[in-house]
């Protein structure tokens, strides 16, 4: 009984053994070649200001002109619309230096030389900038540049204080903010800024000497998504193409990574930016291949892109195009500006061996990860040869007392 207990015990082994090396030469015929790139999304520096040149004078005497030249700068990352308001009244100033309004005296007393080639006062009363204020600019002539008291001024107005206060709003002019002043572009009087152009990017497998090629020319395939802001929505289209001689299936997911170093405030913002409010649409030949935060971090949903995403079957030469869409919640505040986010993109190109078994028949379908498919099938492997091993190891132990 021990003799045909060691037979069966060689006989089970020789089988895990088959076992064994069959799995191997399915497992060895597949292999995966990674690629990375950090892509970054930059905000915008939204910041305009009023420029004026003036010296308050003790006092005016009529038909005195005085010089007041008030321009507006945009000192942002962003093209802006420009409107202001002026506001003239007559009053005294107290000890503690404030402005003490004289309701009885005419504010229009204050003659202010405005210019209008540059400038236009519209119903509403404010005056709005005729074309939009480039970043880096300031406009290209004052709304006004001097002001005197009125020759009908009487003894009144002796020894008052003229008080000019000019106020200036402005939005974006990209995504349609001339809305949030109740106008249409037409009503203002200037032309729609025609929407940036996509700046192309792309990503080449060459093989698995090689690897990935990203973009040719750099590394980040963002090259659109920069200067953003709130409520703007801007597209990228992205290349994917396999250059290598090999048939492949191309994949991506998305990974977390380091953050440009900022305080720990920057740092959350930064987070509920990638997080919460940059979404981002991944359409392929196939449809949506994913939508939800840029950060690919979508819980409680199958789509998502912690995991691999397949962007199809690639034979050698062939090119396929992704277009990707980033919108930005309108609900962000000024906290974001100048922030930048960085998202971690993975490629992975996964072939198999001309002499390796068909994939269909070789393998189970694909689900999930499927390029960890061979960490998976090396843990099955060694699993079972372990669980048979115990299982004979047992019987072998368990003949043996019997045999006793």
């Amino acid at each position: 009984m021990a003799e045909r207990g060691k037979r069966h015990l060689m006989a089970g082994m020789a089988a895990v053994l088959v076992l064994a090396l069959s799995l191997a030469a399915v497992v060895s015929g597949y292999w995966s070649v990674p690629g990375n790139t950090i892509n970054n999304l930059t905000m915008s520096s939204y910041q305009t200001r009023i420029v004026e040149k003036y010296q308050v004078p003790e006092y005016v005497n009529p038909s005195d002109e005085i010089v007041k030249v008030v321009h507006v700068e945009n000192t942002g990352t962003v093209d802006t619309l420009i409107r202001v308001s002026v506001e003239k009244a007559f009053g005294t100033r107290g000890e503690d230096g404030s402005f003490l309004k004289d309701e009885t005296l005419d504010p229009d007393m204050i003659e202010i030389r405005y210019h209008d080639d540059w400038w236009e006062q519209k119903e509403d009363g404010y005056f709005y900038y005729k074309e939009i204020l480039k970043a880096g600019t300031r406009t290209k002539e004052p709304l006004l540049d001097s002001y005197r008291l009125s020759e009908k001024a009487d003894n009144r107005y002796r020894k008052k204080d003229a008080r000019i206060i000019v106020s200036m709003e402005s939005v974006q002019a990209e995504g349609d903010g001339v809305r949030l002043w109740d106008m249409t572009w037409e009503e203002l009087g200037i032309a729609r800024p025609a929407q940036g152009e996509s700046k192309d990017t792309s990503v080449h497998y060459q093989g698995r000497e090689k690897g990935f090629d990203i973009t040719r020319t750099q590394t980040d395939l963002f090259a659109s998504f920069k200067n953003l802001l709130p409520g703007c929505a801007r597209t990228q289209k992205i290349t994917a193409a396999n250059d290598s001689a090999e048939q492949t299936e191309l994949f991506l997911r998305a990974e977390a990574t380091e953050q440009k170093t900022m305080n720990i405030r920057q740092a959350a913002l930064v987070q509920k930016l990638l997080n919460q409010y940059a979404k981002i649409r991944i359409t392929g030949e196939k449809g949506v291949l994913y939508e939800g935060p840029v950060s690919g971090n979508l819980s409680g949903s199958e789509m998502t892109m912690k995991y691999n995403i397949s962007l199809g079957q690639f034979a050698p030469g062939e090119k396929k195009e992704l277009q990707v869409t980033l919108s930005l919640d309108p609900a962000m505040d000024n906290h974001y500006q100048d922030l930048t986010g960085k998202v971690r993109w993975v490629f992975t190109a996964v072939g198999e061996d001309e002499e390796g078994p068909p994939v269909e028949t070789a393998l189970p379908p694909r689900t999930g990860d499927e390029t960890r498919l061979l960490m998976w099938a090396a843990l099955m492997l060694t699993s079972g040869v372990f669980l048979a091993g115990t299982f004979l190891l047992m019987e072998w132990n368990r003949r043996k007392r019997e045999d006793k």
